[in-house]
C-alpha cells in the first residue's frame, strides 16, 4: 500500500473497492510521519483490502522504508469482515508479511468470529484469536466454540473456518 493514497483518502474521500492490491484507509483525521514510517488514523476508521474490511475507532499503520504496509493495529470497537465471516474485538493487529490477524478482547468487548452459514451459526470466542488469512490454521486462547450439533467434528471445523 502506498501511504500517500491512504493519506489522501483519510482526508475524507470514500473508500472504494480495492484496486491492484492497494489497501485503502479512510478516517476523520490522520497524523503521518514519513521518516518514522508511521500513520495514526482517528475517527470512523475504515480499512478496505482485497481480502477483508476493518472498521474501528482508531488505527495505526506501520510502513517499511518504501512506504509499503507492514502492519495495521486497529483499536476500539473493531469489526472485521470478509465475504463469509465476521470478527469483533477490542483490538485487531494485521501482519501483512505473514497474512496473520490477532484479534483480542478487552474493555468489555469479547474477541469473536462468527460464521452464519445456511446450516447454522458457528461462533468462536476467546481472549485472543489468531488466524492466518490464507491458511487453515487458527489459535484461540481461553476458547469457547459453538456449532450446530448435527455437524459433529465437521461443525467444529467450520466454526473455526477450516
Amino acid at each position: 500500500m502506498n501511504i500517500l493514497s491512504a493519506i489522501l483518502l483519510a482526508a475524507g474521500a470514500a473508500a472504494g473497492p480495492t484496486v491492484g492490491g492497494t489497501a485503502k484507509i479512510t478516517s476523520s483525521s490522520v497524523y503521518y510521519d514519513q521518516s518514522a514510517g508511521f500513520a495514526y488514523f482517528s475517527g470512523k476508521v475504515h480499512v478496505n483490502d482485497q481480502k477483508y474490511q476493518i472498521h474501528a475507532d482508531r488505527a495505526y499503520a506501520f510502513m517499511s522504508g518504501t512506504n509499503e504496509l507492514k502492519r495495521i493495529v486497529a483499536l476500539g470497537h473493531v469489526a472485521m469482515t470478509n465475504e463469509t465471516k465476521r470478527a469483533y474485538g477490542a483490538k485487531a493487529s494485521y501482519y501483512r508479511e505473514h497474512g496473520m490477524v490477532v484479534l483480542s478482547s478487552g474493555d468489555g468487548i469479547a474477541a469473536e468470529v462468527r460464521d452464519e452459514a445456511p446450516d447454522g451459526v458457528r461462533v468462536v470466542r476467546g481472549r485472543k484469536i489468531k488466524f492466518w488469512i490464507d491458511s487453515k490454521q487458527v489459535e484461540v486462547v481461553e476458547a469457547e466454540i459453538s456449532a450446530p450439533s448435527q455437524g459433529g467434528l465437521g461443525g467444529m471445523k467450520k466454526a473455526v473456518g477450516r
